[in-house]
């Protein structure tokens, strides 16, 4: 089986009206999450004025691992599970929220970027 390229699903996403290019502050529903992370997705973390940078590794098998720098030096270390539940991303990082379920909900931002809310609180942003 072919293996896809990020930039190629994105287009492939926008094409099924995965991801609308029109989308923005949209959440993401389910399936849109099931269709961009069902093989395992390279996601980039926050960025600049974010006040962290990183890079996680969401596996098919519902795995995660990866880490984070905070602009003031400090390292963060991701490893964990994830799901999707509705239409919402959960995760159990290890060494966040004592390793408790948090469950996001993803808005898009772009076509490859989405503005992370637990609650109604902005957590971050992720970039494919």
């Amino acid at each position: 089986m072919k293996q896809i390229t990020i930039a190629s699903a994105a287009m492939l996403m926008l094409a099924a009206g995965a991801i609308d290019a029109d989308a923005a502050g949209k959440v993401m529903k389910g399936p849109q999450l099931e269709a961009l992370l069902a093989n395992g997705k390279a996601i980039t973390l926050g960025g600049k004025g974010e006040g962290y940078v990183g890079t996680l590794v969401l596996a098919k098998d519902g795995t995660g691992s990866g880490s984070a720098k905070t602009d003031d030096g400090k390292t963060i270390t991701l490893r964990g599970t994830w799901k999707i539940k509705g239409d919402k991303f959960c995760r159990a990082w290890e060494a966040l929220d004592s390793g408790k379920e948090v469950c996001e909900t993803w808005r898009v931002k772009s076509p490859s970027q989405a503005e992370v809310f637990v609650g109604k609180k902005r957590s971050g942003l992720n970039s494919w």
